[in-house]
């Protein structure tokens, strides 16, 4: 399973790295401003009651502490709900662009070279004697059959394995053996899911450290 799983992660580092650079500094610095914003109204907040408790007796001044941290700990909670759906924007935001990329990718060479790595990998992970229906887009099979039948014969003898054209794939290769005990998906869409979680833990993790420190203070 090992080298299988870096090469998707290699295939998911090319499309996303740049992306989640750039939407990183564009989330830091909204952030920022999230943070800005909710801490001065939480200094708002506990001026408004330092004045009111100066003014007041101590039964007042008791209710305006509750009140006070009752409101911070609002201000709090307001502040981070924004912060996990800016994040989920963004997430969305790389997904969609990850998308694209991967659309345009399909018309690279680079991608003929992709497919006929996937397909040695995806063939490797079953025994010869198991008869396999491999998957793969109409874009696929109408411009790589000849580059995808070769490939599977390298190793797989022909009456072994048989093609099938899936619309609900946009590119690589999906394979599972004829009783379906074993399936092995290297497909762009799943790759591309994989890239969602990726970008979700980026952003959670890198970004999360900023969200700690307002937290703490």
């Amino acid at each position: 399973g090992d080298s299988m799983a870096t090469t998707i992660e290699d295939k998911i580092a090319l499309f996303t790295k740049v992306l989640i650079e750039r939407i990183e500094q564009d989330y830091a610095e909204k952030r920022e401003k999230l943070t800005r914003y909710y801490e001065n109204r939480k200094s708002e907040i506990i001026r408004d009651y330092e004045q009111k408790k100066k003014n007041s007796v101590d039964n007042a001044t008791r209710n305006a502490t509750v009140k006070k941290q009752q409101m911070i700990s609002k201000a709090k909670s307001d502040m981070h709900l924004a912060v996990l759906k800016q994040r989920r924007k963004f997430v969305e935001r790389i997904i969609d662009e990850v998308k694209k990329e991967a659309l345009s990718f399909a018309e690279t060479e680079e991608y003929t070279k992709f497919l006929q790595e996937a397909i040695k990998k995806v063939n490797s992970k079953f025994s010869n004697d198991q008869f396999v229906i491999f998957s793969f887009s109409p874009n696929d099979i109408e411009r790589h059959k000849d580059m995808i039948l070769n490939t599977i014969k390298l190793s797989r003898s022909e009456d072994n394995f048989k093609i099938e054209e899936a619309k609900s794939i946009s590119g690589g290769v999906f394979a599972k053996t004829s009783d379906d005990s074993l399936e092995v998906d290297f497909t762009i869409d799943t790759i591309i899911e994989e890239s969602r979680k990726l970008a979700g833990e980026i952003l959670s993790s890198r970004l999360g450290e900023g969200w700690q420190n307002v937290e703490s203070r």
